[in-house]
């Protein structure tokens, strides 16, 4: 009688998706096998685990992206992810901060909404709005331009509601920006440039968010600008250490970013100008 080898026992369906287990994870969803437990005691358990998962993703991310920019971004690309927070997760985080500090520190700004109404200057100058060869256009914006001066919170809660939608536009425009700068380097896609785009501006925020809060602390508010400096400072130790490139090669093409940075910036500014003044005046 020919020896036949034991059949492995089957194991349990996956609650989740009802696929055959054969490891403590399901091969189909990636759902762990373990009971579901209904218990106040396991739910804390798991937030914990989780939180505490995610904090320590974070802040490693967090220090390498001030200490090693370019190393973070190159292990990134070469797909060593599990360590740190992806990219765009830590662009999001970072631009909730960034909102979030200023919508604390709004009412130093409150100013602005004290505008006088009956000023003869605005209205004189919402009234010389001409646009030569677009009278449409130039009617559009003496209307809400003067929508705005009657009621300039209305417009400035508008610009602030969707200046965190419209700084998504900052990463399509800076990658493709890069790309315009590495017009001959085959071995760099846009994508490169896109995680590239988003490590940095994630730094940027991060120094935007620090000046924000220091800037209304009386004793070091007189030397917060300093931290300003971190800025070309980082962009020259990541795009150098990313690209290989030269100190002179690494120089020239910050300069050109800027230029083109400058350019995105108004474009989006502008766009959301125009857009707070059509809704506002709704």
């Amino acid at each position: 009688m020919p020896d036949t080898a034991p059949e492995a026992p089957e194991g349990p369906l996956c609650a989740n998706c009802a696929t055959r287990l054969c490891g403590p994870y399901c091969f189909a969803c990636g759902q762990h096998r373990e009971a579901h437990h209904r218990s106040l005691r396991h739910l804390m358990t798991e937030f914990l685990e989780n939180l505490t998962e995610t904090d320590s993703r974070l802040w490693r991310t967090l220090i390498r992206l001030v200490a090693h920019p370019a190393r973070l971004t190159r292990d990134y690309l070469a797909g060593h992810r599990v360590a740190e927070i992806p990219p765009l997760r830590l662009f999001v985080v970072t631009l909730v901060v960034v909102f979030a500090v200023g919508a604390i520190g709004g009412h130093h700004h409150a100013s602005f909404t004290n505008l006088r109404h009956d000023s003869p200057e605005i209205h004189q100058a919402i009234n010389g709005i001409n646009i030569k060869g677009e009278p449409g256009l130039s009617h559009w914006l003496r209307v809400h331009a003067g929508y705005a001066v009657d009621d300039p919170a209305e417009v400035l809660r508008t610009m602030r509601e969707w200046a965190e939608r419209f700084a998504f536009l900052l990463l399509p425009l800076s990658a493709i920006s890069l790309k315009l700068l590495f017009p001959f380097r085959r071995d760099v896609t846009l994508y490169d440039h896109l995680i590239f785009t988003l490590h940095s501006l994630s730094f940027a925020g991060l120094v935007v968010a620090l000046v924000m809060v220091f800037g209304a602390v009386p004793v070091v508010k007189n030397w917060v600008s300093l931290l300003t400096l971190a800025l070309p400072i980082h962009l020259f130790v990541h795009m150098r250490g990313l690209y290989r490139l030269s100190v002179f090669g690494t120089l020239v093409r910050m300069a050109a970013l800027a230029v083109l940075s400058l350019f995105s910036f108004l474009f989006i500014l502008t766009g959301l100008s125009l857009l707070s003044l059509a809704l506002a005046g709704q």
